[in-house]
């Protein structure tokens, strides 16, 4: 039976695998989903959409991008991100990982965030909407970008928060729903959350653990995951740890896509309301809207 099991988790592992390097952009919702939208800036980055890893130092977001990095790419026994310590949080640099995949997606690597401060919260804003660059050093309250134009391929198109299951703060249900409430309003729209070493709580505890990281990160039931630490040390291919991570970076590109169709239609229709030319005011609190119209 055991055998069994392991030839439908490898046979369901290649699949997810195969669907995820072959990954275009649109295939999760289709073509006719952003029919009338321009979207040839996301079509012709090299790369594609870009899914952010934030979270706090020890969270796992370093060995989570490792398991995501053994899942595609089987002949890897080990992955490339170094596991973060507080000690070398100052030299930390952003990094693209999977980007050398023929596929379009990648996964940024940012430093650990979390001490829910202003000079945290612009270096933030900064790798969010592209002004800090891959290989570039994260500073926290550094204005050296403020001169960088916004384009946005460059910005962070569905972003993964990345918590403990062991954290007191998260299982507390206060600590990180407060500290990450101003994140929640920044990133709304673009979140799924991953929630580590799963293998390190009781079951029972599980639906209280999803419900209050939801609460915390904002996301929805369904783009939150469990997720088991896949251990550098270990050999054999854990197949149930790569389909968990696989299914987290589908969900992201759900989400990124959804992100990109909400934020071209919010470029067309203030294009369109500049074309008409709008003017709209209140009067006793009810709007009334006056079209400037050209006079011949």
């Amino acid at each position: 039976m055991r055998n069994m099991g392991s030839f439908f988790s490898r046979r369901e592992a290649n699949r997810k695998r195969q669907e995820l390097l072959n990954y275009r952009f649109g295939n999760i919702h289709g073509q006719h989903y952003f029919c009338g939208l321009d979207i040839g800036d996301i079509l012709v980055r090299e790369g594609g959409v870009r899914i952010g890893l934030i979270g706090p130092t020890g969270s796992g977001k370093s060995s989570f991008i490792n398991t995501c990095e053994r899942a595609l790419k089987p002949e890897l026994r080990k992955g490339t991100a170094e596991i973060q310590t507080a000690n070398g949080e100052g030299t930390i640099v952003l990094q693209e990982f999977l980007d050398d995949i023929d596929n379009d997606f990648c996964l940024v690597d940012t430093r650990g965030f979390f001490q829910h401060n202003i000079d945290e919260f612009t270096a933030l804003a900064d790798i969010v909407y592209g002004r800090i660059r891959p290989g570039q050093v994260v500073r926290f309250g550094t204005p050296d970008n403020e001169d960088t134009e916004e384009y946005f391929p460059n910005w962070l198109h569905a972003i993964i928060i990345v918590l403990s299951a062991t954290d007191p703060r998260l299982q507390d249900g206060k600590t990180h729903r407060k500290h990450l409430k101003i994140i929640r309003d920044f990133l709304r729209r673009r979140v799924i959350t991953v929630i580590t070493h799963h293998d390190m709580i009781d079951k029972s505890q599980e639906e209280d653990i999803l419900a209050k990281a939801c609460a915390a990160t904002g996301s929805a039931r369904d783009h939150t995951f469990l997720v088991a630490k896949y251990h550098l040390d270990k050999k054999e291919t854990d197949y149930n740890a790569e389909i968990k991570a696989m299914d987290v970076m589908k969900s992201a590109l759900n989400v990124a896509e959804r992100y990109v169709k909400f934020h071209k239609l919010q470029e067309q229709w203030e294009r369109e309301d500049e074309a008409i030319g709008d003017d709209v005011s209140t009067i006793d609190g009810k709007y009334q809207c006056t079209c400037r119209r050209e006079e011949n």
